[in-house]
Parts: C-alpha cells; sequence; structure tokens
C-alpha cells in the first residue's frame, strides 16, 4: 500500500514514511498504528483493535497506544490540541482524517457478482450477512446461526441498510451486548464493533475497499 496525504507518502511495503522525499523517523510499533489508520481510512478503528493487531502476544495499557499516536502526531506536524490528521474518536479510538491519494497500480476488475459486504466472525468461522433483516439464533432455521447454549433460539436481529446497519435484541434470555453495553434499543454497529449474544462473542466486519488493508509482503 502506497498512499500519499500531503507532502508525506507512506510505503507499507517498504516500512517506510517520507515527507517532503526524505525518510521521517517512526517507530515500528508506531508504523503499525499510523498504517492501520491509513489502510482503514476514513473509519474509526477502535482502541482494542489497535491494541490486538499491533501488540498481538503482549497485553498492554491504553497508555501505549496513546504513547504511538503522539509520536505520529509529532511526526506529521499534526497539532495535538486541534488535529486534523489523527483524530481522536471519544471512547472510541482514533481515525485517519486527512485527504488521501492511493499510488498504488489500479487493481484489475473484479467480475460483477455479488459478495459479502457484511459478516460476522465468530472464531474460526466467517457468518455473512445481507441487506435487509438477519435473524440471528440458535434455531438452525435463523439466518445467522450460532449453535450455542447461552444463545436463545430467536435472539437478536441486524438490519442492513443503504448506509446503516442495526442491532436489536429480541427479547433473548441472556441479552446481547455491543462494545460491552447492554442493549435497550437499536444500536448502530460500525466496523470492528464487538457483539456478545448471550456468553458468545462476536466482531461485526464491514467491507471498504477504500479501506481494506493492503497485502502484508512475506517475511523470509
Amino acid at each position: 500500500m502506497r498512499v500519499r496525504f500531503g507532502s508525506f507518502v507512506l510505503d507499507s511495503g517498504a516500512r517506510e514514511l517520507l515527507g517532503d522525499g526524505k525518510p521521517v523517523h517512526l517507530s515500528p510499533k508506531a508504523f503499525d498504528v499510523l498504517e492501520i489508520l491509513v489502510a482503514r481510512r476514513p473509519n474509526v478503528v477502535g482502541k482494542e483493535i489497535l491494541l490486538t493487531e499491533v501488540w498481538p502476544d503482549r497485553v498492554v495499557e491504553e497508555a501505549n497506544l496513546a504513547i504511538a499516536v503522539g509520536e505520529i502526531r509529532r511526526a506529521l506536524g499534526d497539532d495535538s490540541k486541534s488535529p486534523s490528521i489523527i483524530l481522536t474518536v471519544q471512547r472510541r479510538g482514533y481515525r485517519f482524517g486527512a485527504q488521501a491519494e492511493g499510488l498504488d497500480p489500479a487493481a484489475p476488475a473484479l467480475p460483477d457478482e455479488p459478495y459479502a459486504r457484511w459478516w460476522l466472525s465468530w472464531g474460526d468461522k466467517t457468518l455473512p450477512l445481507h441487506e435487509g433483516e438477519n435473524l440471528v439464533g440458535r434455531h438452525p432455521a435463523s439466518g445467522v446461526w450460532l449453535n450455542a447454549s447461552s444463545v436463545s433460539r430467536t435472539h437478536a436481529r441486524i438490519i442492513v441498510g443503504r448506509g446503516t446497519v442495526r442491532i436489536e435484541d429480541c427479547g433473548s434470555r441472556n441479552g446481547t451486548f455491543v462494545d460491552g453495553r447492554k442493549l435497550a434499543a437499536p444500536h448502530a454497529l460500525v466496523d470492528g464493533s464487538t457483539v456478545t449474544f448471550g456468553s458468545e462473542q462476536v466482531t461485526f466486519r464491514q467491507w471498504s475497499d477504500d479501506a481494506a488493508l493492503g497485502t502484508e509482503p512475506v517475511r523470509k
């Protein structure tokens, strides 16, 4: 992934940030955070997602993430009190707010066929969602079948509409939670939201051609 924003160019393949054509130093972890935010622009990336992806084998405090974000802002000349590039989204995470231009060669056109733009990740399973109503439950006839004892037969529904995805509980016995909060009313989902049905935790994902991560180089 090669992306230009302002006077900077981010090259994830070379793991290099250039400013006016000259290398700009970032620590490896700060580079990883910037790469994720740029790749998923303009979406908000939750703190838990960043912590998990940047520090996959360690339990670290949010302070580590704040330090990395501060380093990125200093490298980019982004005002920490009124940032315009790395934006803080209260109680959620961060997002990349600058205008950016992809520099990678155009990919070949993909077949014009339906594909899953929304899905739930449940362990090693991918559960596709379709536009309209998706019933989640333990009954095999459910559109999203979660065969687990803590999940009600008719547990919740996820409604995918134009530009919005909402979830609501269907009076389940053990409740539905989004990012740790129990639902009492319909709630909007964003890419990376953690949803818990009873005791079964899934991650809501939404595909975006613009925000999809580039292919990682194989390290030999």
